[in-house]
């Protein structure tokens, strides 16, 4: 019986580390406060995140993944893709989930993209070519961060504007503030195989004790 309380008490200690285990990481980039002039900095805490970084796989495993819009200051139609075209979100609003098998360190796929009537150049910024602000395109990354009280295992923060923006035949300055949309990210492991063998483990304890009985 001591022996079933032990393995028990490691099940649960064990399952405990991996809910707690951060599911993405930050690759690169340089952490920041939150800058004054982004519309949205009241609603974050904590008020700091990564430019330039690129989002990634931290364990190797099946992960399920929720991206959710969360805001928008840009006047114009952003879009937001990840895996497929299908899997759209604009500046309209809009929400999208689906599992993928990760290895540790590979890219968490999505594109932002500047709107049709906008002219910087380039127009998108995919994850894994992130680029570091500075009058183009890119996004910005927040770990373990709430947005309104809402916890997010990831936000992301894109920025559409650069030195060759042009509206209405006006070149328009660099605000640089990450703000023109907003996505936030939840994810969770449905079925953890290392949860899984420590269940098979402690099933096989109660019945080597059960044939000793």
């Amino acid at each position: 019986m001591k022996l079933i309380k032990i393995a028990a008490a490691a099940l649960i200690t064990l399952s405990s580390f991996a809910a707690q285990a951060g599911l993405m990481y930050i690759d690169g980039g340089t952490n920041q406060a939150v800058p004054a002039n982004n519309y949205f900095k009241s609603a974050l805490n904590p008020q700091t995140y990564n430019i330039g970084g690129n989002l990634k796989a931290n364990q190797t495993d099946t992960m399920f993944l929720s991206f959710e819009f969360l805001g928008k200051e840009a006047g114009w139609t952003n879009t937001f893709t990840s895996e497929s075209n299908t899997n759209l979100i604009t500046t309209g609003g809009g929400s999208f989930s689906y599992s993928k098998a990760y290895t540790l360190g590979d890219l968490i796929d999505f594109t932002f993209a500047a709107g049709a009537n906008l002219n910087p150049n380039p127009n998108s910024v995919a994850n894994g070519s992130n680029n570091g602000g500075n009058n183009i395109v890119s996004f910005a990354i927040a770990l373990d961060t709430t947005f309104n009280g809402v916890l997010y295992d990831a936000i992301l923060f894109f920025d559409d504007t650069g030195s060759h923006k042009i509206v209405n035949g006006v070149k328009v300055p660099d605000d640089d503030n990450h703000d023109d949309l907003i996505i936030g990210i939840k994810a969770h492991v449905p079925e953890s195989s290392t949860f899984v063998l420590m269940l098979m483990g402690l099933a096989g304890l109660f019945a080597a004790r059960r044939l000793k009985a």
